[in-house]
């Protein structure tokens, strides 16, 4: 899925006509999915005679096919599981309480806890709780299982249908992201390069905050690509070159608690020191694909030259730190570019 929004110090979002962008193809598939996955649960949920307006078959491909369709089976799953949960509870509430305030309180704590069971990238599904508090609010005979139903239609088609309509090659769309990750970190190493200051004494040091979760959100969806081209037939072929791409997306992942500690809190000693550049240089040509054997010994050969005189000073753990980063692209190097 595309990155979240970079949310500023304050935390405002952009407004209207601020930071737009056409809509892409890509976005436009997106809805023609959504839209056609909706329609067929439907037509299916009123032929089965489930329901002559099955609104909770639509709900599937609603929140599910939001994002890559690739991921629909996982999301679908979840959901399925959710609503199995929570029309429990409901259904259990409705039996043995009354219809009050109080019980809806029990309802909504037990779903939120059974939640926890299912949790989606680490938090709790809303979903247990939706499900429990509908069927708990709807005291009509029937409607737990019909609501069951019409989940149960809306799933399968997401689940079946979803990933073949139009399906984006997740190696493209992960490889885009890793080179605005990287085109990020290049502007924002330079910088602290030239300024030779943390960005917090920056004034648009809020652009970067989001900037260092972003390898980890690109390690959890590569995790989420790997499992989703098992299903896919269709985009089975993109597994290696998926592989290569979750290479460099693996050394983004260990190169940024470093270099986030680098340019958050630390003050580059002299900004004529050519070693942070050299090392920014091999860095960014490695995130990029490029063969980093030749700029990881330029840049040791500048280290050696520039080591700091003083021990434990803040340029000793300056040029620590780069050194780090330079040992982690050497394992990189060796894993992917074996050489003589």
């Amino acid at each position: 899925m595309p990155p979240a929004l970079s949310v500023p110090g304050g935390r405002s979002r952009p407004g209207p006509g601020r930071h737009s962008r056409p809509v892409s193809v890509r976005e436009l598939r997106g809805g023609a999915r959504m839209v056609l996955c909706a329609s067929v649960s439907w037509y299916l949920a009123v032929e089965l005679h489930i329901d002559s307006a099955p609104v909770a078959a639509v709900l599937p491909a609603v929140f599910t096919l939001a994002g890559i369709p690739l991921w629909a089976p996982r999301l679908g799953f979840y959901r399925l599981g959710g609503v199995l949960l929570g029309v429990g509870i409901g259904a259990l509430a409705l039996r043995w309480l009354p219809v009050s305030v109080l019980s809806l309180a029990l309802v909504v704590s037990v779903g939120y806890l059974a939640g926890l069971l299912l949790r989606i990238d680490g938090a709790p599904s809303p979903q247990v709780v939706v499900s429990a508090v509908l069927v708990f609010g709807v005291p009509v005979a029937g409607y737990p299982e019909q609501r069951l139903l019409e989940n149960l239609v809306g799933i399968a088609v997401v689940v079946l249908l979803g990933p073949l309509l139009w399906p984006p090659d997740p190696c493209a769309i992960l490889s885009g992201r890793l080179d605005a990750y990287r085109e990020r970190l290049d502007r924002l190493l330079r910088r602290h390069g030239v300024q030779g200051a943390p960005p917090a004494a920056d004034r648009d040091a809020g652009t970067a905050e989001d900037l260092w979760q972003q390898p980890r959100d690109l390690g959890r969806d590569l995790r989420r690509a790997r499992q989703a081209l098992r299903w896919s037939v269709l985009l089975r072929r993109s597994a290696p070159a998926l592989e290569e791409v979750g290479h460099r997306i693996h050394l983004a992942e260990r190169t940024a608690a470093p270099l986030h500690c680098l340019t958050a809190h630390l003050r580059l000693a002299d900004d004529r020191d050519p070693f942070p550049d050299a090392v920014r240089h091999a860095l960014v040509g490695a995130l990029a694909g490029a063969d980093p054997t030749e700029p990881i010994a330029r840049a040791r050969a500048i280290g050696r030259r520039n080591e700091p005189a003083a021990p434990g000073t803040q340029p000793d753990l300056v040029h620590g730190i780069l050194l780090l980063v330079l040992d982690t692209l050497d394992e990189y190097r060796r894993a992917h570019f074996p050489g003589p």
